[in-house]
């Protein structure tokens, strides 16, 4: 109904922002919903295109958050204005940000679905397509590696897939600190530990230390998930995952796979991360180079 249709539109204020769009867009369904506010369907009304579009209300009636709220808009501001600029093929783009009174919306490209939902609906992969999918969701995690950029949440949940098989990683960049802030002005809340533990780092469970490697072993735990259907430790609770993992002990790895994939695993799982291998040196590890059939494209 035309009632529930949603317009935004820059203003001559915003269009000075550089990490503002300067389209106008309706928001449309909603898609998901996280501890992180809502992700709704947009559209571009003046090319059709669609997008996605995160959406985190600010409370009503808390005054005394006014100042606090505009030093987050305006660090964000710098972060989008920033990642807008990154362009890869395997990462989900960032259009712009946009905010009024009442709500903050980040937006972005639309890509269908994770990769959570095609385990989901398909269970365990071939491997063959399992490595397609790695050996693009490791370009494009190498590409943020080499501009210092930690995705920090690396799981199938998080790269989506488009109706051609290229994988896109999506929800990178934002710092952790911004995020912080902005749960401190919004409706948004802190997301349970106990939804990423799983795919954690020894290092980062144990709070040692944090880095790129850290991405590497959580790599290695999605590549679990494309060759069983299922999360790392699944048979473990949260508190059991969290002792498992701090005291460095990997995810099993399946016997039915070639040498190429266990071995790749093993040093995804190196449990001392500054011995682990970096994203360039897993581009060139056996598993990764082998020929893919019917891949979507060719990757050098």
């Amino acid at each position: 109904m035309e009632n529930d249709v949603e317009y935004w539109n820059s203003d001559d204020e915003e269009a000075a922002d550089p990490s503002a769009p300067t389209f106008k867009w309706i928001k449309g369904a909603l898609i998901s919903s996280g501890p992180f506010g809502n992700v709704y369907l947009g559209l571009n009304v003046v090319n059709g295109e669609l997008m996605t579009v995160k959406q985190v209300e600010f409370p009503i009636g808390q005054s005394e958050k006014e100042d606090k709220k505009q030093s987050m808009l305006d660090g964000l501001q710098r972060e989008i204005s920033f990642l807008k600029e990154l362009r890869h093929e395997n990462l989900v783009q960032y259009l712009g940000f946009q905010y009024d009174q009442n709500c903050l919306c980040i937006i972005s490209e639309y890509v269908p679905g994770p990769l959570s939902e095609i385990i989901k609906d398909y269970g365990p992969l071939e491997e063959s397509l399992a490595r397609s999918f790695v050996k693009q969701i490791l370009r494009g995690l190498d590409y943020l590696h080499q501009r210092d950029i930690i995705h920090r949440d690396i799981k199938a949940a998080n790269i989506f897939v488009d109706n051609k098989g290229v994988t896109k990683i999506s929800d990178y960049g934002i710092s952790k600190e911004m995020k912080e802030e902005i749960m401190s002005v919004t409706t948004a809340h802190r997301p349970s530990l106990q939804e990423s533990v799983y795919w954690m780092a020894p290092e980062v469970v144990k709070q040692t230390t944090y880095t790129t490697k850290a991405d590497i072993w959580s790599l290695g735990c999605l590549v679990i998930e494309l060759f069983t259907g299922k999360r790392p430790f699944p048979t473990l609770h949260y508190a059991q995952a969290v002792f498992k993992i701090g005291s460095s002990c990997a995810p099993e790895i399946p016997e039915d796979i070639s040498n190429d994939a266990k071995d790749f695993l093993k040093k995804t799982f190196e449990p001392d991360h500054t011995k682990r291998p970096s994203t360039s040196e897993l581009r060139n590890h056996p598993f990764v180079t082998s020929k893919v059939e019917g891949s979507p494209q060719s990757y050098p």
